[in-house]
């Protein structure tokens, strides 16, 4: 019996469990809880499935993946973007325990005392506490967009650092970031959510260790995708790093330029009466 598919229209042939165009999953049946449930399954539990073997394969032949993706062949591993979604549900997950154990990082770091110990006063401490407290929560609430935009720009990072060479376009780029960025996310999350919940002091050196672990998980996927040698990956990795600086440093500018003008045109046509120095409160002090 001949059956058009229910995504492609294409045909599919009795006893054929998917399409041989699209590969879509031929389903008769109505959806159940037992059908999702197999479904998630399928995709992320259990020894041989498309998320174990590429959580297992971005450390043992990154390229296979990377590569396998950008050039076509996807069927044997989760693609990029679903990882990528996957990373911010692990993030999610890991900000939720934070929230509901009440965990409150700046005072594990104890970011009073250093404060005092370099010698600053007691209003300007609260004002640093209460800005740093702001920043943390813009980064809980704009988590994934922040995420979402910081791949375009770790591509042209890449993209300025192998300037010249014809290796990745930018796409390719953002593809690359994409699976090592969610790899790292999702690895050290492992980890990083059992010591939150046993040990939150421990917990900060291990987040200091991740900082390093990234740069050298990119740094050893540059070795594997482009076939570099240990001294040509490290030096990729090094420009990469002073290329990230220095746009750092740009949108840093941009950002509070935008800011401040904004700030001045809200003083003058809405509120005359505001006052710019609760916009850097301190820096004032």
């Amino acid at each position: 019996m001949e059956r058009n598919c229910k995504n492609c229209r294409s045909l599919v042939y009795a006893g054929k469990t998917y399409c041989s165009d699209c590969g879509a999953k031929w389903i008769e049946k109505r959806i159940t809880l037992r059908n999702v449930g197999e479904d998630f399954a399928d995709m992320y539990v259990g020894v041989d499935t498309k998320f174990v073997r590429t959580f297992i394969d971005l450390f043992r032949k990154p390229e296979n993946v990377i590569m396998g993706y950008i050039t076509g062949r996807r069927m044997n591993y989760v693609d990029a973007v679903r990882y990528l979604l996957l990373s911010l549900f692990v993030t999610g997950a890991f900000m939720f325990i934070m929230k509901f154990m009440d965990i409150n990082m700046m005072e594990i770091m104890d970011l009073e005392s250093l404060y005092k110990e370099m010698g600053y006063s007691q209003e300007r401490i609260n004002a640093e506490l209460k800005m740093q407290q702001k920043i943390q929560e813009v980064q809980s609430k704009y988590l994934s967009i922040i995420i979402f935009a910081s791949m375009p720009i770790m591509a042209l990072i890449g993209k300025i650092t192998f300037w010249g060479k014809k290796y990745f376009n930018f796409t390719e780029h953002v593809v690359f970031y994409m699976y090592t960025y969610s790899h790292i996310v999702i690895a050290t999350n492992f980890i990083s959510i059992p010591l939150l919940l046993l040990s939150p002091s421990s917990f900060i050196y291990w987040s200091f260790m991740s900082y390093v672990i990234m740069p050298l998980y990119i740094t050893y996927c540059y070795k594997r995708c482009f076939q570099l040698s240990w001294q040509e990956a490290i030096l990729k990795m090094l420009i990469a790093l002073m290329v990230m600086v220095v746009t750092t440093i740009v949108i840093t500018i941009v950002v509070v330029i935008l800011g401040f003008l904004i700030a001045l045109i809200y003083k003058k046509i809405i509120d005359p009466s505001w006052d710019l120095g609760t916009l850097f409160p301190a820096a004032i002090k």
